[in-house]
């Protein structure tokens, strides 16, 4: 059996999902969230809060494989918040390595367009996998962009790497 972690990289709300390969490769969603990190905490100290909340993930589930979405600049961004996404970006990739857990990177662009058939649109943007994923998990109130980023990322990787037969979303379990 696999138990996989994903991640949407964020410096304020990184929205992560923990999911279930069975042995028969049926794919289940057990959880999924975001983790609120002090905005007004030196980043340094953010990073470090973040190891304390997915050390206790790894203590509720027996995670052996990890997606963490890839960097990318945007235009609106600035140098200092690239550099910060790079800078979790090598620490999530080193604990999990540390660890001995499976680490994949994976691109937002690369994970969008591998939903293209599954939404049923030509360009799958941020809102339209968020209003995918909210009317799919039937409209949870505080369902964010976060969130559904985490979930696409971790059915991407289901999908497109692990070659899953089907996945179930009905028993997930939202927290923040």
């Amino acid at each position: 059996m696999t138990f996989l972690i994903s991640l949407d990289q964020s410096i304020t709300t990184p929205g992560y999902s923990v999911c279930k390969i069975d042995d028969n490769q049926c794919c289940s969603l057990l959880q999924y969230g975001t983790i609120k990190l002090t905005k007004g905490m030196p980043y340094f100290e953010r990073i470090i809060s973040l190891e304390q909340i997915l050390d206790q993930l790894l203590s509720d589930y027996p995670i052996n494989i990890a997606v963490v979405e890839d960097i990318q600049k945007h235009r609106s961004a600035s140098i200092t918040t690239y550099k910060k996404l790079a800078y979790l970006h090598f620490f999530l990739t080193y604990y999990f390595f540390i660890r001995k857990i499976e680490c994949h990177t994976i691109h937002a662009n690369s994970w969008r367009s591998g939903l293209k058939k599954m939404i049923g649109v030509s360009k799958v943007k941020k809102s339209s996998v968020q209003q995918f994923y909210h009317t799919l998990l039937q409209q949870p109130s505080d369902f964010s962009t976060d969130k559904s980023d985490s979930l696409g990322l971790a059915i991407q990787m289901c999908t497109n790497v692990l070659q899953t037969k089907n996945i179930d979303l009905d028993n997930a379990i939202s927290k923040t």
